[in-house]
């Protein structure tokens, strides 16, 4: 097993925190899509990045696990073919619903469904509306908060990209945008390989149990198309070849950052290697009320929360240990000029 040590100064060093990168498009976690649940885009960029740019040249939509998450936008074409479900069990796994035998049926109607329907802009309530009567009903369900039937919302975000669309990221009700020249809807998946050397790039060392749970895939299926030119580091652990000499090699994990709630670093799969103690996990990857976590020198040190105040951003942080926590000053203030705010103060 690789030693932890490496493994975070590696990861730190892969996710970018240095701020060395200039441009947007370059930083790595653009390669698996950058989630946005929440408002956590600009807060993992700001931890990444000098300054922080519109995001009008990415696209954005529902992709890994049906959240959404903003993408380069030349590579969300081929996205969907690289998501498409491995087969019907992964597909059911997937739409997270009871099982059934066509999963991938089902899947690949109800997209081709969507995209006869969506055209031109349209705001989700009228394209569900307009789907459910086009789709078999076992998909479809009472919901209480729409007071209305419409496909149940697992397998509606599911079939979204594979039916082409995008959001309109100016709407504050979420609407859809049909991409330009969007493909057909996918029949089998096509490169999920790279989306997997993709993954260990940024998280690795590390093997198909972490994949499976990160794309919410079953762990056989994704034995069943790991790639042939991974580097094995051991049983359960690789890393692709391009990243090898990194890996052997990673600076000092010597930053102070304050992630986001679902930040990339955090969304890795080895929740015991980041935060070893299982109390102080509870306090990172809270269900309710989540918070961020204050990353120092390559370990996660606490949690932290923010409000706005007028034009000033109000940042309370929760040390796990004793700490300085005017060095998170400098960071706050880097946030809150992210979010177009004037100042910060450190609570």
């Amino acid at each position: 097993m690789a030693d932890r040590e490496r493994v975070i100064a590696y990861r730190v060093a892969a996710h970018q925190f240095d701020r060395t990168t200039t441009e947007a498009s370059a930083l790595r976690v653009f390669d698996l899509g950058l989630q946005d649940s929440e408002r956590s885009a600009v807060p993992a960029l700001a931890a990444r990045l000098d300054r922080v740019p519109d995001l009008d040249a990415f696209t954005l939509t529902w992709s890994v696990r049906g959240a959404p998450h903003w993408h380069r936008a030349d590579e969300v074409p081929a996205l969907a073919a690289r998501l498409w479900p491995l087969s019907d069990a992964d597909a059911v796994a997937r739409m997270n619903r009871p099982p059934i035998d066509n999963g991938l049926e089902v899947l690949h109607d109800v997209a081709t469904a969507l995209r006869e329907v969506v055209t031109e802009p349209m705001t989700k309530g009228e394209a569900s509306s307009r789907l459910t009567p086009r789709v078999q009903p076992a998909v479809t369900g009472w919901c209480r908060g729409c007071d209305a039937t419409h496909v149940f919302d697992p397998i509606f975000r599911l079939a979204v990209l594979p039916a082409g669309l995008r959001f309109d990221p100016a709407e504050k009700t979420v609407t859809f945008v049909p991409l330009e020249n969007r493909h057909d809807v996918p029949d089998a998946s096509h490169g999920f390989g790279a989306l997997i050397a993709d993954y260990l790039r940024l998280h690795g060392p590390a093997g198909p149990s972490e994949v499976a749970h990160y794309f919410g895939a079953p762990v056989r299926e994704v034995k069943d198309v790991w790639p042939d030119d991974l580097v094995a580091l051991s049983k359960r652990e690789w890393l692709p070849a391009d990243r090898i000499e990194a890996f052997e090699n990673p600076p000092e994990p010597e930053v102070v950052r304050l992630l986001p709630p679902l930040d990339p670093y955090l969304n890795a799969r080895d929740r015991d290697l980041l935060v070893p103690d299982k109390a102080h996990q509870k306090e990172v990857w809270r269900i309710l009320g989540r918070r961020g976590a204050l990353l120092v020198d390559g370990e996660i040190m606490g949690t932290w929360q923010a409000k706005t105040t007028g034009s000033r951003l109000d940042v309370k942080v929760s040390p796990f240990v004793p700490l300085d926590v005017d060095m998170f000053t400098e960071e706050a203030t880097h946030l809150a000029t992210a979010r177009g705010l004037d100042e910060a103060k450190l609570h």
